[in-house]
């Protein structure tokens, strides 16, 4: 592993011989503890809590400060040093305050616009808004629906989510259009990731969104063990052949068939490639570890499955993957793990043999507890992160954020 070092007040840089280096910023407060029981969660389908629109970054979240909890969302411009406005997302139904919200996504519009998805009182919803004030509120489908998660990319914007299709829940994705000057939220016809009927749940969906269409993987339970799935389709048509995300590992009679998996995320990054990652449990003795696999043809098929952790990463348990990607072909990985003795915030990024050795993020390790990251890189290939923050288990939390820089490679 590379060593952190302090440089001043500015900057924290580290410089491990085999990776490329990072500079990171210094960690900003994005929301404080109100008192004592009140709990922040940085948590939803495709891990998508964090966006970066022109100048500006967006970080959406839930927490309890009211007694129920409510998502929020929080602006700033990439240059200021604190968050400048903080807006209630879950305030469109009468007495939205005594409804619980849940699971909070953020998307890109460009313009400093973004699209902010989260799910209340049985349903799904969408909003536009930014620095300046968020616009009406709209419900999608009208049957119980939840997890959603939200892409936007070459081909438009979209929107997955989880509803009742009888016993059980159904993955199902519609296009999202946006109009005019009275940012009108619309959903197009809601597609079935998987034409036949659910035989067990559909979980957790996450998308990425190419110039050839859109990618959807999922967690599926047809199987009496938990796989991940994917599938493809184009504009306006319908979903393509399910393939497996993860490998299967026959594990033991003890254990069952399968390899322990759960919350894929998916992202774009270069020309149309599509990366994922996901907590694996195929080496059940250390608990999860984090695995991924590359698409090359904008996410119709994915490869081999890699391990992202290094070495030294595989002795410990890995929880809550978020995955960015850059237009420039960057592609990372944050996570938490406790390797260091007290949860931190690691991070792997894609080289040309494989994945790099692992980084103990600097304003994100360190004493207390940092999980649960979202990472977003901007159009100019920095790196933005937001993680929870707490001094130990049970205690108040927190939400920090910092920026990171990848520097040259001599």
């Amino acid at each position: 592993m590379g060593r952190l070092l302090l440089c001043g007040l500015g900057l924290l840089t580290v410089s491990p011989a085999s990776a490329a280096p990072w500079s990171f910023g210094e960690k900003i407060t994005v929301a404080q503890t109100g008192k004592a029981t009140t709990f922040h969660h940085v948590e939803s389908s495709g891990r998508k809590n964090i966006a970066v629109s022109g100048d500006t970054v967006g970080v959406i979240w839930e927490d309890n400060r009211g007694g129920v909890p409510q998502v929020y969302v929080a602006f700033k411009s990439i240059q200021s040093s604190a968050f400048e406005s903080e807006w209630r997302v879950s305030d469109a139904l009468p007495r939205a305050h005594t409804l619980a919200a849940y699971e909070p996504v953020i998307v890109a519009l460009g313009a400093g616009r973004f699209l902010m998805g989260w799910e209340q009182n049985s349903g799904v919803w969408l909003r536009t808004g930014g620095p300046m004030g968020l616009d009406p509120a709209v419900k999608l489908g009208g049957v119980e629906a939840g997890q959603i998660t939200l892409a936007t990319g070459a081909r438009g914007t979209y929107a997955g989510w989880a509803q009742q299709q009888g016993r059980h829940r159904q993955i199902v994705v519609a296009p999202i259009t946006i109009r005019g000057l009275d940012k009108a939220v619309s959903a197009g016809a809601a597609r079935p990731v998987d034409p036949a009927p659910p035989v067990n749940e559909q979980l957790y969906p996450t998308l990425a969104v190419t110039s050839k269409g859109v990618t959807v993987a999922w967690e599926d339970r047809r199987y009496g063990h938990t796989a991940l799935l994917t599938s493809f389709a184009e504009p306006g048509k319908a979903f393509g052949a399910v393939t497996e995300l993860n490998e299967v590992v026959q594990k033991s009679a003890t254990y069952g068939r399968g390899s322990g998996v759960t919350r894929a995320t998916l992202a774009v990054f270069g020309a149309d490639q599509v990366g994922a990652a996901w907590m694996d449990k195929r080496g059940f003795s250390t608990g999860y570890d984090i695995y991924g696999a590359i698409s090359r043809d904008a996410g119709r098929h994915f490869g081999k499955n890699e391990i992202v952790q290094d070495a030294f990463g595989e002795n410990f348990s890995q929880w809550h993957p978020a995955i960015s990607g850059a237009v420039d072909g960057a592609l990372a990985v944050a996570w938490d793990d406790d390797r260091d003795g007290s949860s931190a915030i690691q991070l792997s990024w894609k080289t040309a043999d494989g994945w790099s050795e692992d980084l103990a993020v600097p304003p994100a390790s360190g004493a207390g507890q940092q999980t649960h990251p979202a990472i977003a890189f901007d159009s100019r290939g920095n790196l933005h992160l937001v993680w929870l923050d707490y001094l130990d288990k049970g205690q108040p939390t927190r939400i920090f954020y910092a920026m990171g820089k990848r520097n040259e490679v001599k």
